[in-house]
């Protein structure tokens, strides 16, 4: 290894110590997605407006069909009539939306100033803090292998597999457990559950993973599983903008700017000893050497 490839990575390590070491969570987005959570499909289901966008204002779970304000502890009733009656029911989900702004104490700072857009996005991280998420929560899949599947982008995400596991060292891991760290899951081994930090899905892995027997061969036929269809339907993995292809893009700049570096840096080795080869030929017609 060469001085100024053992320089570099002596130079990220360093780095990565200094960025663990210090906090990067957002209180705001955290206090978001603190209120996001006590979202359920059995506390919310068939209401006008998506959970992120009451969270967003302030609003949290405070009983079924009952939100709260968490900063002037103002409620807010969400009770609708039933769909069959359209008039009434189409009056009340209209007579939310307004409340969910109109509802708050006179100056209550979410009356007049929700959170901004960003928030409702998934959390975008830098290109070390992806890297590193990515290493250590694939580490938590280490042997596992689901038969999942995703609708677009398969050959982006193969590729990208494939350069991710030649740069950082994730032992054990396959294709179809990077797929589902990347659409925004995360593995509860004590459970054998997949969870989203966003709309704090869960649901069992158990049905779809892999079986092998000596031989190598699947055991059985098992079901397949779309991991971005199985987010909330609000949900900001399911994006099709700024979900989780924005990882995908973001890993793919990540690898282009990586083989620009190795790149530059053979160039620049390359150059070096045609330098040195130019010199020793001119010494050697100089009659120097």
């Amino acid at each position: 290894m060469e001085t100024s490839d053992r320089k570099r990575k002596l130079d990220e390590s360093i780095i990565r110590k200094l960025y663990h070491g210090v906090p990067c969570k957002d209180p705001t987005r955290e206090s978001f997605l603190k209120r996001l959570k006590t979202y359920n499909v059995f506390n919310w289901s068939g209401k006008p407006v998506n959970p992120p966008q009451c969270a967003r204002q302030g609003w949290e779970i405070a009983e079924k069909d009952v939100l709260k304000c968490v900063m002037c502890h103002q409620f807010l009733s969400v009770t609708l009539p039933s769909p069959s009656k359209h008039l009434p029911y189409r009056e009340a989900c209209s007579k939310i939306r307004s409340r969910l702004a109109s509802a708050h104490s006179k100056f209550c700072l979410y009356s007049t100033n929700p959170l901004p857009d960003s928030v409702l996005e998934i959390n975008h991280l830098s290109n070390m803090e992806l890297q590193d998420t990515i290493q250590q929560q694939l580490l938590d899949f280490k042997n596992i292998e689901v038969l999942s599947h995703i609708t677009s982008s398969k050959e982006e995400v193969k590729e990208i597999f494939d350069w991710f596991v030649e740069t950082v060292t994730v032992p054990d891991v396959n294709l179809s457990s990077f797929i589902l760290v990347l659409t925004g899951w995360q593995f509860l081994k004590d459970d054998m559950l997949l969870q989203c930090d966003y709309c704090n899905r869960k649901w069992s892995i158990e049905p779809y993973l892999i079986q092998r027997n000596a031989v190598e061969k699947i055991d059985c036929v098992k079901p397949t599983v779309d991991p971005v269809g199985q987010h909330q339907m609000w949900c900001a993995w399911r994006a099709e903008e700024r979900g989780w292809k924005c990882r995908l893009l973001q890993l793919q700049q990540l690898k282009e700017s990586r083989s620009r570096e190795k790149r530059s840096r053979f160039n620049s080795s390359v150059c070096g000893s045609l330098t040195d080869s130019m010199r020793a030929v001119r010494k050697l017609l100089n009659g120097t050497i």
